[in-house]
C-alpha cells in the first residue's frame, strides 16, 4: 500500500508535502519499526495500522501499557491551563522557553509532554513534533495546531528514531533524559523547564496556610537524572495579580493543588476574585548530544 502525499485533514501536512518535508517518521508502538502515513493513518512494514484521529493525531502508546487507566493530565486541566496561557498570564514563561529553544536554530523540535501545545507553538523551528500520553491534551493542541505533528506517546518510550530531532523540551513534564538523548543528534539540546523555589506561593499558602517551597533539582553534573550540567539557566520570577474568579479557578485546577484541597478550599477558590501569587520558573538548558558510545 502506497502512502498518500499531501495535505491531509485539518491542514495536516504529511511526509514530503509543506512543513513536515524531511521530518522523521513516527515508529510503530507494536514493532518499533518506522510509520508510513496517509489522510487515514499510518502503517508499518509488519502490517499494523493505527487510524489518524479526527483532529489528525495518532495514538502511539502501546497496545495494554496502562492496563486500562486514563493516563496524564485530566481535560478540565488541560482546558484551564489552555485558558490561563490564552489570557496571556504565563507569557513570560512561553517566551524563555522559546527564546532558549529558538537560540539553537533547530531545525526539528520535539516537546516531550507537550500537554495542549502552547509551547511548542511558541517556538520557532520548521518542523515542530509534540507527544503526551494525556489524549485530551493532544486533542486540544492538534485541533490549534495543525502545522504542527502530535501523537499519544510516553516520553519514556518516545516514537522516534535514533538522532532524530534537534531539541528536546520539556515543561513541566516527566524528563526521560536517557530518551531525550537517545533521539537527539549530535551537539542536540534539551531545554527543560521546572518550578523554581517560590512558585505559585501564594497557592500554597491559601490551601495548606503556609508557604511551601518547591523541592529543587540540582540541575548540576551531580544531579543522577541529568548526563550533563546545564549550558544555560535562566530564572523567570515574577509576580502574577489575577482579578477575575475565572482566572483565579483556572490557574488552581491547573495544578495538582486543586486535587489537595479540600471541597469547601475548592468552592472558596471559585468564587474568589482575587489572587496574588509568584510565578517562579528556572529554565536550563542541556547538552544532551554529545553522549558516550
Amino acid at each position: 500500500m502506497g502512502a498518500h502525499r499531501g495535505r491531509g485533514r485539518n491542514g495536516l501536512s504529511l511526509p514530503g508535502e509543506g512543513s513536515s518535508a524531511g521530518a522523521p517518521r513516527w515508529r510503530c508502538p507494536t514493532c518499533r519499526l518506522p510509520l508510513s502515513e496517509d489522510t487515514a493513518g499510518a502503517w508499518c512494514d509488519a502490517g499494523h495500522r493505527i487510524d489518524r484521529a479526527r483532529e489528525g493525531y495518532l495514538h502511539l502508546l502501546p497496545a495494554g501499557r496502562l492496563r486500562g487507566r486514563v493516563p496524564g493530565d485530566r481535560a478540565d486541566m488541560l482546558a484551564a491551563r489552555r485558558a490561563l496561557f490564552d489570557a496571556g498570564h504565563y507569557r513570560p514563561v512561553q517566551d524563555a522557553v522559546a527564546a532558549a529553544v529558538t537560540a539553537a536554530r533547530p531545525a526539528i523540535v520535539l516537546d516531550a509532554g507537550c500537554g495542549e501545545g502552547t509551547y511548542l507553538a511558541a517556538v520557532d523551528a520548521p518542523i515542530r513534533l509534540g507527544i503526551d500520553v494525556a489524549k485530551p491534551g493532544i486533542r486540544l493542541a492538534a485541533r490549534r495546531w495543525p502545522e504542527c505533528r502530535f501523537a499519544v506517546a510516553s516520553s519514556f518510550q518516545l516514537p522516534l528514531d535514533d538522532d532524530s530531532v534537534d531539541a528536546v523540551v520539556s515543561v513541566f513534564a516527566p524528563r526521560a533524559f536517557a530518551e531525550f538523548a537517545r533521539v537527539l543528534r549530535p551537539g542536540g539540546m534539551a531545554v527543560v523547564a521546572s518550578p523554581g523555589p517560590d512558585h505559585l506561593a501564594g497557592v500554597t499558602t491559601l490551601i495548606y496556610g503556609e508557604v511551601r517551597p518547591h523541592e529543587q533539582r540540582p540541575h548540576t553534573a551531580d544531579d543522577p537524572e541529568l548526563p550533563s550540567a546545564p549550558v544555560q539557566r535562566v530564572r523567570v520570577r515574577y509576580e502574577l495579580a489575577l482579578r477575575t474568579s475565572a482566572d483565579v479557578e483556572h490557574l488552581v485546577r491547573m495544578t495538582p493543588y486543586w486535587w489537595t484541597a479540600t471541597p469547601a478550599q475548592r468552592a472558596d477558590l471559585a468564587r474568589r476574585e482575587r489572587l496574588d501569587t509568584t510565578v517562579d520558573v528556572i529554565v536550563t538548558v542541556h547538552d544532551l548530544g554529545l553522549r558516550p558510545g
